[in-house]
Order: C-alpha cells, then structure tokens, then sequence
C-alpha cells in the first residue's frame, strides 16, 4: 500500500524537472531572441570595424606615401639648391673671366692704337730722313747720337741747378762775413711754403721748404694767414726737404700757428 508521500516524492521531482526545462527553454529562447536582435548590430560593428581597419590601412598607405613624397621633395630641394648655387658660382666666374677678357680687349685695343700710332710716326720720320737722302743705319745712328745728348744736356742741367744753389748758399754764408750793412740773400722768386712747428717759447719754426726749394741761411720770408701779413722769419738752419727758422721781432704782426703759409 502506498502512502501520500511516496507517490507525492515521483511527482515532485517530475515538476521539477518540467521546470527546469521550461527555464532552460526560456532562456535558450532569451539567448535565440537577443542574438537575433543583437546581430544587425554585431553585423553593423563588423561593417565599421572593417571601415575603420580599412581607413586606416590607407591611412596608413598615404602617410607612408606622404613621407616618401617629403623625402623625395627635400632631396629636390637639396638638388635644385645645389643646382642654383653651382649656377650662380658658374655665373660669377664667367662675369670674372668676361672682366677679365674685357680688361683685356681693352688693353690689347689701347696698345694697337699705340702702336698703330707709333707706326705711323715711324713711316712720317722715315718719310722725312728718306726725302733727305739718309739710310737706316745713318738715321739710328743719328737717332742714338741725338738720345745721348738729351742726356748730357739733362746732366748738365741737373749739375748747374746744384752748382746755382751751392753757389747761392756760399755767397750767403759769405755774407755773414763782410760788411754789417749787407744785402739780403737771394732766393728763387715764388719761393713758398708753410708754417710744421711753432716754438713760441724761442720764437723759432720748423718750415716744409728746404735747400732743394731753395731755401738758403740767412734767408728772409713773410708769413701770411689768410691774406693778411703775421710777421717775417730769417732762416738760420737748411736741410734738403726743410729748414729752421727764427720769428723776427721788429716784423711780428701776431701769433705764427702752424699751418700758416710763408712766401718769399
């Protein structure tokens, strides 16, 4: 004989069971339900997922092509800067070597004008000693003869403006000697200079003009400023290029400033 709670134990378990499958069957069709809504989703997440790896892939692709175009673009820039710079030394030798050719053309065309001209003496003179009748050998010879006294003539010019000054100075130094009431030494007419140095302490000046100007001891000049008359030196020392001189007191007008002109 069964009791209430041996047949009430079989059905028990059975409904549990039924429940369980209901839950599981539940959410087998929860999950079913949630994957069909979620997967337009999932498709839609896939689609951006692949836009974006693709995005980036070009992306990537043109930042790899854009750092290949700016390499590419620099190493043209090196080359066209190098280019340039090799154009404008290029530029800059050929302006020198033009110069150059010019000075040149210049120079060439200068002695051919000379030349020509020289030439062209030359055929004039010969014409002349041809219509006197004298050979070639004759003419040089003339020529040379001619040269050479243009050079004792030189010399001897040279020698007598040194013999006239030594002779100048020796009078005056033999002036010194004779007679108080003697006469002023000689100098050459428009003897001029000026005023280096001024000693006013001893009343003396230092003079640009010396014994080859023709300055000689003893020797009187006026000093002049502006036009206007200061005072008068007397010479007392004479150097080649320049000479000292003593301020005369019976003369001064005013204060000698260097740079003040001295006339003879």
């Amino acid at each position: 004989m069964f009791t209430f709670s041996q047949f009430s134990k079989p059905k028990t378990n059975m409904l549990l069971r039924i429940s369980l499958g209901i839950a599981i069957l539940a959410a087998i069709g929860a999950l079913y339900i949630g994957q069909v809504e979620l997967a337009p989703k999932i498709a839609e997440l896939k689609t951006d997922l692949q836009t974006a790896q693709t995005e980036r892939d070009d992306s990537q692709k043109k930042e790899k092509a854009a750092v290949a175009e700016a390499k590419k673009s620099k190493a043209d820039m090196d080359s066209a800067k190098k280019e340039l710079a090799d154009t404008s030394q290029a530029l800059d030798d050929s302006r020198a070597k033009l110069s150059e050719q010019q000075n040149r053309a210049n120079k060439l065309s200068t002695d051919l004008t000379k030349t020509t001209g020289e030439r062209n003496e030359a055929r004039e003179e010969l014409s002349i000693w041809r219509a006197a009748g004298l050979t070639v050998d004759q003419v040089r010879e003339m020529k040379a003869q001619i040269a050479k006294i243009n050079e004792e003539r030189e010399a001897i010019a040279g020698e007598n403006t040194i013999l006239i000054r030594n002779n100048r100075q020796l009078k005056n130094r033999l002036a010194i000697y004779e007679v108080e009431d003697q006469k002023e030494p000689e100098m050459p007419a428009g003897l001029k200079g000026k005023v280096l140095a001024v000693d006013p302490k001893y009343d003396f000046v230092v003079l640009d003009i010396g014994g080859n100007q023709g300055a000689v001891e003893r020797g009187k000049l006026l000093i002049s400023r502006a036009g206007k008359l200061v005072g008068a030196v007397r010479i007392t020392k004479v150097e080649p290029t320049r000479c000292i001189a003593n301020i005369i007191d019976d003369l001064k007008q005013g204060d000698v400033l260097e740079g003040d002109q001295v006339l003879y």
